[in-house]
C-alpha cells in the first residue's frame, strides 16, 4: 500500500502452490515525483478509490442526450482528492491496514478512512471505504481495480451479468448504437468487439455495465488463473470497464500502459459528479448514478477480489 491516492500497488495471491498477481503496474510506477501529475497517475495499478468518480470534459461529445448534459466546467483533481492526495496511515498490522484523508471544507465529504485486510489462509483481499459526510447531497463514488491486460488477443476472459450496458459516449456519436446486452457483441465503430475476451485490438474503449446482477469474474486463459470482484451492488450498481492498450499519450503515459479497469460505480461513466447527480439516460432508468449523503450516517463501500485456479473439469 502507498500514501499516495492510497494506492494498493502490488499483491500476490497464493492459490494452492501457485503465486498470482492480476494487478497491472505502470511501467513508470515509482519514477515519478512531478506534482503537476496527479497521485493515482504517478502510481498507477493496483486498486484506489475516487470519491467523486472522474471529473468531466472542457467540451460536451457524445450524443445529444448526453452531450447536452455536460454543461459543468471539469473537477479537479480527477477521482477526487482521494486518487490525489496522500493519505495519512492511521493503523496496521501483520494483514491489514488503514489510511485516512480529510476533505476540503467546501466538500460534501468530510472525511475518508480505507481500510484492505488480507485473509490468513485464502486468496481474498477485503477492501473497505468508510465515507463521513460533512453534509447530505449526492456525489458520484467508485472503486478502481486495474486488471492486467495478457499481450495474446482475446485471454483475458470477463463474465458479468447486467440489466443493460451502454458504450462511453465518447465513442459513439447521434448516428451510432450505444446500448447493447451480451459483452459478447458491444457496438464499435467498424462492427461489434467482443469485450467478453479482452485485448480486442483497440487502442481505447470503455462502456458501463448497469444494474449489475452479480460479480465479474475475470479469467487469465493462459495462467488457468483468475478473480472474482464482489462489492455491495445496491451502493454501486453499475461497473465501468476502461480498456486502454498502450492507447494514451503523453506523459506520464507515453503510449506505455496496457490495463482494464473493473470499477464498481455510482457515477454517469467518468463523467461530471453535478451530471450524474442530475436526471440522465441511466438513473432515468432505475440505475442510481450517485450516492445520496444524509449528512450524518457513514457510508461504507466493501470490495472483494479472490482469486482462484481455474478447474480443467468443468
Amino acid at each position: 500500500m502507498l500514501s499516495t491516492a492510497a494506492v494498493l500497488a502490488d499483491c500476490a495471491f497464493y492459490v494452492g502452490e501457485r503465486t498470482f498477481r492480476p494487478y497491472a503496474r505502470a511501467p513508470w510506477m515509482g519514477t515519478i515525483d512531478d506534482p503537476e501529475i496527479i497521485g493515482h497517475l504517478r502510481e498507477l495499478g493496483g486498486d484506489f478509490v475516487c470519491v467523486p468518480f472522474g471529473a468531466g470534459s472542457e467540451t460536451p461529445f457524445g450524443p445529444e442526450a448526453w452531450a447536452a448534459l455536460m454543461t459543468d466546467a471539469p473537477e479537479r483533481p480527477i477521482h477526487g482528492p482521494a486518487g490525489d492526495e496522500d493519505w495519512e496511515v492511521i493503523s496496521h498490522t501483520e494483514d491489514s491496514i488503514t489510511l485516512g484523508l480529510d476533505y476540503p471544507e467546501d466538500s460534501i465529504v468530510r472525511r475518508l478512512e480505507r481500510t484492505v485486510s488480507g485473509t490468513a489462509g485464502a486468496p481474498i483481499l477485503e477492501s473497505t471505504l468508510t465515507i463521513y459526510p460533512r453534509k447530505a447531497g449526492a456525489i458520484s463514488a467508485g472503486l478502481h481495480p486495474i486488471l492486467q491486460l495478457p499481450e495474446g488477443r482475446g485471454r483475458l476472459s470477463l463474465e458479468a451479468e447486467f440489466a443493460f450496458g451502454l458504450v462511453h459516449p465518447r465513442q459513439c456519436s447521434n448516428e451510432d448504437a450505444q446500448e447493447f446486452s451480451s459483452l459478447a457483441s458491444v457496438p464499435a465503430a467498424g462492427g461489434p468487439i467482443d469485450m467478453s475476451n479482452v485485448p480486442v485490438g483497440v487502442p481505447n474503449f470503455s462502456v458501463q455495465l448497469c444494474g449489475m446482477k452479480g460479480p465479474v469474474r475475470a479469467l487469465f486463459l493462459d495462467e488457468g488463473m483468475g478473480v472474482e470482484l464482489d462489492w455491495d451492488r445496491e451502493l454501486l450498481p453499475s461497473v465501468q470497464l476502461w480498456c486502454t492498450d498502450r492507447g494514451i499519450d503523453g506523459a506520464p503515459w507515453n503510449g506505455e500502459f496496457r490495463g482494464i479497469g473493473v470499477e464498481p460505480i455510482a457515477s454517469a461513466f467518468d463523467l461530471n459528479t453535478r451530471l450524474s447527480a442530475r436526471p440522465n439516460p441511466i438513473n432515468r432508468r432505475g440505475v442510481a448514478t450517485a450516492l445520496v449523503l444524509d449528512g450524518e450516517a457513514p457510508v461504507r463501500l466493501r470490495h472483494v477480489m479472490t482469486a482462484f485456479a481455474e478447474n480443467k473439469g468443468e
